[in-house]
């Protein structure tokens, strides 16, 4: 595969994607760009419960039924736990909203990455296999479209501010790459599933 900078039109290109989806057959074709990707619809639609005393409840259920907690390690290690998780997936939701204002705002000629497809060569797929122990199908693509690589450094989730994701976000889609960077492709356009394997 010839190197590739950071925006581009390809086509027929070989690349891969990791899937959640593991049904897929050779010959399935993936139209790519108009709908929201199930990432993005997980980050805009998540709504935490949690479990009080046997009984799942929203959050914010939580708060008023219980207003007030007893200072047990037993109930630290419960809220910790919890705001953990709800921390990194508001976290997502603060990052994914910030940098598709960036795109939209100052590089709309991207590929946006609430409709995208995400892609990956060989040199990069170990990273990739990493981000998931559910069962899930890699796919050999044959693609044509839209795609940009950028640098997954930028995106780490180690912060709620939206001024910091919006510095990241402009190294981001300007294309910048650290010195051990982690490449991920944004894909809009029509995949060709050439094979399909489970991983």
């Amino acid at each position: 595969m010839r190197r590739m900078t950071a925006y581009m039109r390809i086509k027929n290109e070989i690349m891969l994607h990791i899937s959640r989806k593991t049904d897929w057959k050779i010959g399935d074709i993936i139209d790519v760009g108009k709908n929201e990707n199930p990432f993005w619809n997980k980050c805009r639609t998540f709504s935490p419960e949690v479990e009080v005393n046997g009984q799942k409840m929203p959050l914010f259920e939580m708060f008023t039924r219980y207003e007030n907690f007893d200072v047990t390690e037993n109930n630290i290690n419960f809220l910790y736990s919890h705001l953990k998780g709800i921390s990194t997936e508001v976290a997502f939701y603060i990052r994914e909203q910030v940098f598709e204002e960036v795109r939209k705002n100052k590089f709309n000629s991207l590929p946006s990455r609430h409709k995208c497809i995400w892609l990956t060569d060989n040199e990069n797929l170990a990273y990739w296999k990493t981000m998931s122990e559910n069962r899930r199908a890699l796919l050999t693509l044959e693609v044509n479209g839209d795609i940009f690589c950028g640098d997954g450094n930028w995106l780490t989730i180690d912060t709620l501010s939206s001024v910091e994701y919006e510095q990241r976000a402009l190294h981001y889609w300007n294309g910048e790459f650290s010195n051990a960077p982690r490449k991920e492709y944004l894909f809009y356009g029509q995949a060709i599933v050439k094979k399909s394997e489970i991983i």
